[in-house]
Order: C-alpha cells, then sequence, then structure tokens
C-alpha cells in the first residue's frame, strides 16, 4: 500500500495537486496550517505554513516550500522561478523575518523541503551543503520526500483503524483494473460504501472520512492519467463528489473551526472532481468534436448500439462541464479577468456541443429514453446563449422526426429498455405490441415539447403533439420532482425517492403546458429545500442525476430561463 501512495505522490504536479494535499495532510496530523497556496500573491517561497507539534515534541513553525516529483538538478538550482533554492532563499531572507505572523516569532523553525519524489543522487551533495550553510539557532531543515508523505498518509488517512483492510482490497483492486473502468468503478464505490457505512456523529470522524476520499480519489486519478486511461477516474470522482457532500452539508452554515476544516476538505474533492473532469473534456473530447464521425470512430465499435450510448455520455459530460464553468463564471463577476475567460470557456463548449452533434449524426437520435438525461444537460447550457436557440429547436426537430420515421418502420426507436443485451435486440418485433411494451412511458418526448414551448417554437411543439397522436397515443409522458425524502437519498442513492407527474397535457396548447409544468414546481418546494439548492451549489444536483440517472427537476429549466442570458456580443 505504501508503494502504491508513493507512486501516486510522484506523479503529483505541484500546483492544484501536492499543494492540495498537503495541508488536509498537516491538519490530520495535528498541526495548524495557517497559510495554504495562493494564486496571484507574493508567497515568499512559503507554499504551505503549519504551527504545532508532531509526535509529543515542542510546538513548531513549519514552513513548506513545494516541488513535484523527484529533485533534481534543475529543479534544485535551475529555473530560478520555479526551482527550490530560490525559493528556500526567499523563505529565509524575506518570509520569516518580514511576513512571519508575531505570534510565532519566538517559535522554533523548520523549513520543510517537500516533494512527491527522492533526491537524486546528483543534487544530494549541493542540498546538503545549503543546509549545514543555513542551518542556525532557531531554524533547521527537513526533507518531506514521497517516502516520508507516504508513511504519513499511510498513518493518518488509511491507518487499520480508519481503512479497514477489506476496504484497502477495494483501492487495490480499483487500481488494478483501470483498463476495465467498470470494473474499477464499481470498486471503487464499495470502497466509499464502506467508509460511510458506519455512523458517525463525531465532527472529527466526518472530516476524516472527507479527506480519505479525496486522498483515495487522487491515488485513482494519477494512476488513470498514468495509464491514459481516465475512465474510472472520471466516474469515480462523481460519486466521490456527491459522498462527500453528503458527508459536509450539515456543516455548510457553520463557523465553527471544525466546519470550516469539512468545508474546505470538500472543496478539495470538488476541486479533484473538477480537474478530472476539465482534463477528461480537454484531452478526450475537445480535440476531435470539429472532426467528422471522429468521436464515433473513437469508440473502435463496428456496433452501432455502443456509439448511441457512448456519444449521448459523452455529450452529457461536456454540456456538465459547461455548466460548471457557467456555475463558477456567475461567482467571479467581481474578478474581471477570470470571469471573462469562464465566459470564454462557455462559449467554446456550447460551440463544442453543436460540433459534436453535426459531426456524429447518431446524437439526433437517442436509443434510451433516458439519453434525455443527457440531452436536457446540453439543452441547459444551450439555452443560456441565445444564439444557440435556432440551433436546439433544428437539433430536436430532427430527432423527433426520425424517431417519428423509426417507429414507421420498425427502426431503432427510443425505448424503455435497460440492459445491454435488450437493447442490443432491440426491436425484437414489429408487432404494436411489443412498441407499446417498450414505450410505456417517456421523459423524452416532454422534454422536447418543454424546450419547444419555452423556445416559442410552434412547430417543434406540434411536431410532438404529432408522434403522440400517431405513435405513443398509449405513453406516459412523465417529469420527475423531488419530494420530502429526496434530501436523505439524492447524494448516494440508498433509495427510491422524488414523485412524478405523469400525462401531462402535451395535447393541449403550449402556454397551458408551461403553467402544468411550473405550476407543479410551486407545488413541489422540496426542491429548493435540497442542501445543494440552499448552499448554491445546483451543479451538484446535475451531477447526482446524471450519474444515478434521474430526470433533471423542471426547477433548473425555469431557474436558467429567467438567468440573464450570455451572448457572443455581450
Amino acid at each position: 500500500m505504501k508503494l502504491i501512495i508513493k507512486q501516486y505522490l510522484a506523479s503529483l504536479k505541484e500546483r492544484n495537486e501536492l499543494d492540495a494535499i498537503l495541508p488536509d495532510l498537516l491538519s490530520e496530523l495535528g498541526l495548524n496550517v495557517f497559510s495554504r497556496p495562493g494564486r496571484g500573491t507574493r508567497q515568499d517561497g512559503v507554499d504551505v505554513a503549519a504551527v504545532g507539534s508532531l509526535n509529543g515534541g515542542e510546538e513548531k513553525v513549519y514552513l513548506f516550500s513545494i516541488k513535484a516529483g523527484d529533485l533534481t538538478r534543475n529543479s534544485w538550482d535551475g529555473d530560478a522561478l520555479q526551482s527550490l533554492r530560490p525559493s528556500l532563499n526567499e523563505i529565509l531572507d524575506s518570509y520569516i523575518p518580514n511576513r512571519l505572523p508575531d505570534e510565532h516569532r519566538t517559535k522554533y523553525i523548520v523549513v520543510c523541503l517537500c516533494f512527491g519524489g527522492d533526491i537524486q543522487e546528483q543534487v544530494r551533495p549541493q542540498v546538503e551543503g545549503y543546509i549545514k550553510q543555513n542551518k542556525k539557532e532557531g531554524i533547521s531543515f527537513e526533507e518531506w520526500n514521497g517516502d516520508k508523505l507516504a508513511s504519513l498518509i499511510l498513518s493518518s488517512f488509511l491507518r487499520e483503524d480508519l481503512l479497514p483492510d477489506n476496504a484497502r482490497s477495494q483501492l487495490r483492486k480499483s487500481l488494478a483494473l483501470i483498463d476495465e473502468p467498470e470494473s474499477s468503478y464499481r470498486h471503487f464505490a464499495v470502497l466509499l460504501k464502506m467508509l460511510t457505512s458506519v455512523e458517525t456523529s463525531r465532527d472529527k470522524e466526518r472530516l476524516t472520512l472527507v479527506r480519505q476520499i479525496t486522498i483515495c480519489l487522487w491515488i485513482l486519478f494519477s494512476w488513470t492519467r498514468e495509464a491514459g486511461n481516465l475512465e474510472a477516474a472520471y466516474l469515480s470522482s462523481e460519486i466521490s463528489l456527491l459522498y462527500a457532500w453528503n458527508i459536509a452539508k450539515p456543516y455548510q452554515n457553520q463557523k465553527t473551526k471544525v466546519a470550516t476544516e469539512i468545508q474546505m476538505a470538500f472543496q478539495s474533492v470538488l476541486t479533484a472532481y473538477l480537474q478530472i473532469s476539465s482534463e477528461f473534456v480537454n484531452t478526450r473530447i475537445l480535440p476531435s468534436v470539429s472532426k467528422r464521425h471522429a468521436l464515433s470512430t473513437a469508440i473502435h465499435s463496428s456496433c452501432s448500439l455502443d456509439v448511441n450510448l457512448k456519444l449521448f455520455e459523452v455529450l452529457g459530460r461536456l454540456a456538465l462541464e459547461g455548466v460548471w464553468a457557467y456555475w463558477i463564471m456567475t461567482r467571479t463577476e467581481e474578478e474581471e479577468q477570470i470571469h471573462n475567460a469562464l465566459r470564454e470557456k462557455v462559449v467554446t463548449i456550447t460551440e463544442s456541443i453543436k460540433q459534436l452533434i453535426i459531426n456524429n449524426p447518431a446524437l439526433f437520435l437517442p436509443i434510451k429514453d433516458d439519453q434525455a438525461i443527457d440531452i436536457s444537460i446540453a439543452v441547459l447550457l444551450l439555452a443560456v446563449d441565445g444564439n444557440n436557440h435556432d440551433d436546439i429547436a433544428q437539433w430536436l426537430s430532427e430527432m423527433v422526426n426520425r424517431a417519428d420515421f423509426s417507429y414507421k418502420i420498425g427502426g431503432k426507436y427510443p425505448c424503455n429498455l435497460r440492459t445491454y443485451s435488450d437493447l442490443l435486440d432491440h426491436p425484437q418485433r414489429i408487432e404494436d405490441e411489443y412498441r407499446r411494451e417498450v414505450t410505456g412511458g417517456s421523459i423524452l418526448f416532454p422534454i422536447i415539447a418543454l424546450s419547444a414551448a419555452l423556445l416559442d417554437e410552434d412547430n417543434l411543439y406540434s411536431e410532438v403533439q404529432t408522434i403522440r397522436e400517431n405513435h405513443l397515443a398509449h405513453c406516459n409522458f412523465q417529469f420527475w420532482y423531488p419530494d420530502e425524502s429526496s434530501e436523505e437519498h439524492f447524494y448516494i442513492n440508498s433509495d427510491a425517492h422524488g414523485g412524478t407527474l405523469s400525462n401531462v397535457c402535451i395535447d393541449r396548447s403550449m402556454k397551458e403546458y408551461l403553467e402544468q409544468v411550473f405550476g407543479e414546481c410551486s407545488h413541489s418546494p422540496q426542491f429548493n429545500s435540497l442542501s445543494a439548492v440552499e448552499s448554491g451549489l445546483w451543479p451538484l444536483v446535475i451531477v447526482a442525476c446524471r450519474h444515478y440517472r434521474l430526470p433533471l427537476p423542471l426547477h433548473l429549466w425555469k431557474g436558467f430561463y429567467v438567468t440573464e442570458q450570455i451572448t457572443k456580443t455581450g
């Protein structure tokens, strides 16, 4: 296990990875972290600073300068901006005399050389010579290499009483099976369930749980990145985020020290999730969206079902990345440069979604009705830019026309079947009885009708009415709404929850249709009391819906369409 952790540490980058793990580790060791990594501010060589006692010794100040991987000749004294020696000089010449808090000036200071790997032998004499030359009364140096960090992680986060051997076994299996992402994910999900299966009311234990989730997720991410297969990490990051929120949600409005630490620990999980999602989208999706059939071909399957299932999965992930960018953008309005960069990212992703659809025609007809979930996420994101409204209408209109044609000829029309074997044989028969059996309910066509009504697209709305009249008169058009039990079960999928609005009035006018479905939102206030919504973290609801295959609550649609829209010119 220690070797696994050491390999993980050696693969971490300095920014947003190793420096994101270290503060949690120090806090778990009992130190008080008073300075964390900053961006755009002068740090004078110190990435992380903490104070406290280790192993029962005297209270000391620990100043960490962090570098990624092995300490080589170049990373020791090469690049003047990034190498370690200039950072140590800044600590001695600037940070300690000028920036060390007054309450810590009388304490013994330990300057820590921190890196995920080892010191290469050819540079060790220079490092030891520097330490001997600069060691003085009240100031010493320590080497915190990958081996020491791995031992501390093993003894703090993953010790036997906190992470039993069967849970460690699940982590090892997840790592061993990263080339089989679904299997790797299943073992990681079991690991999370084992970690959270024991009810605890102690705040410190809950804090440790969230930090354990962070460490385990980072370990998996580093291994999948090394193997060039991020699929297992992506799936595991979603469920990790949801489980971590389920632990952290009671502390969101509290101001105690442990509540603040739990909130920061959750932010570490969120940061890991966003980084995994961003890397997946940037390296696996965006380079291919502009090329005809590129992503369809990259699925490496001659089976049209495989292509269809995977492309809608990709669509949902790409759109969800855009939703998170939009969410962060709305929270950074006072930081103009960051705000504009995120605005540009949202526009880039919406354009990429349109290119993805045009260049991969399988996205014009879903095979499963619940692929409406991925379609919904894409439509929600596209709709925040008024320039995309015609594109949405054209896409959905083509989808309805192709579905209509498939119903007529007995082709692969959208159905309620779930298992791969059943979908592979679909349609098994062309008789009306079979069609009624596999199309008993639908969220797809009600969502298309809702989009048509919101966009004031009479033709598209009429097309849905026609397909209902000609082929789906028996079908229960429905929407899903959270109920009073949703908060308990939503984030960890521990039980069925929510309610449905059945047999929505698609045969009425668009105005009456909107009044019915959004009127039900007013009668279902439980959405607004979901902890993620109350805390302003509403994209978490979409993550849960995508991951657990739940329809998106209509409250999200209502919110998106009353939000100020992004425009390319605005």
